[in-house]
């Protein structure tokens, strides 16, 4: 959650505060690498020695022992109960673990099973916010086909799909690439959603982080994009009138569309955080965005 915090305050904390907070996220990002050599060392000290110099903050208000008692309780006392006092350690532990789960599957909806949606009705694509999603899926299948059978640029808005409904998914959960994966043998899973509001509840439309070219890596923003995923969905395998729909389309498994979003050029020194910025309302009716291979999708 610290994370999160950093970027809530930015524009609403002195300057001051919010290096101190990033300074000390900093260090304690750097204490958990599995190894340490003298540089990331320096990095330690150097990220200590910058939160120092921004002076002393006081005491945090409505900050007490409470809350380190409330984790007593779970942790420590709840466990007990739940064993026989007997080997008690080995009980206590799964009894927490069981706990985690039971609240995890009550915070995470189970992935749903696919349902048709007509891609060119009104109402999907209002309760999805996607506009040209119609524009931007024939623009898709226009690149996919042959150079003699494509159409040119400027006449891909006339075009029609060749089907009428596709296959959506509200959410997909996925393994996250992190650094030393290969070391602690822990995977990292993320789990990101487009579903729309039902029965006037708001939908949620995940923002994204996506590999747009090959020189795209783990670290650092380098052929990386941040977008708003709008639907997650499959091509159908029929078009019209019963023919079976190109191979080429079952190749490339599921696809998302997204919507761009625009990123600055440069990280303020005292948060180096990026600033996203919303797109420009279209001037000639079409929403930038893309459809993109799902897998290229690397993290929420």
């Amino acid at each position: 959650m610290a994370r999160i915090l950093l970027g809530c305050i930015i524009g609403r904390a002195p300057t001051k505060v919010i290096t101190c907070f990033r300074a000390l996220l900093d260090f304690i990002y750097l204490t958990q690498y599995p190894s340490h050599d003298d540089h990331t060392l320096q990095y330690l000290e150097d990220a200590l020695d910058l939160y120092h110099q921004q002076g002393s903050f006081g005491t945090t208000n409505n900050y007490n022992t409470e809350m380190f008692k409330c984790f007593h309780i779970d942790c420590a006392k709840e466990g007990w109960r739940a064993s026989n006092f007997w080997n008690k350690l080995p009980q206590m532990s799964l009894a927490m673990f069981k706990t985690y789960l039971q609240h995890f599957e009550r915070e995470e909806d189970r992935i749903v099973d696919d349902e048709l949606a007509e891609a060119n009705c009104p109402a999907f694509r209002k309760n999805h916010h996607c506009p040209s999603f119609s524009h931007q899926l024939c623009v898709y299948l226009n690149v996919l086909l042959d150079r003699s059978e494509a159409l040119p640029r400027s006449h891909v808005s006339f075009a029609h799909l060749p089907f009428d409904k596709v296959s959506i998914w509200n959410s997909f959960k996925f393994g996250r690439d992190a650094l030393e994966n290969d070391m602690d043998r822990i995977e990292e899973w993320d789990w990101i959603k487009a579903k729309p509001g039902r029965q006037g509840a708001v939908g949620r439309f995940d923002m994204v982080v996506v590999a747009h070219t090959d020189e795209a890596e783990s670290t650092g923003m380098k052929g990386i994009k941040i977008e708003r995923l709008r639907v997650i969905f499959s091509l159908s395998e029929m078009i019209r009138n019963w023919y079976p729909a190109p191979q080429e389309w079952s190749i490339r498994g599921h696809l998302a569309y997204i919507e761009w979003y625009k990123l600055s050029s440069d990280m303020p020194s005292h948060h180096n955080m990026y600033t996203v910025h919303r797109p420009l309302s279209p001037t000639n009716g079409v929403v930038e965005g893309d459809i993109v291979p799902l897998h290229t999708i690397w993290q929420s």
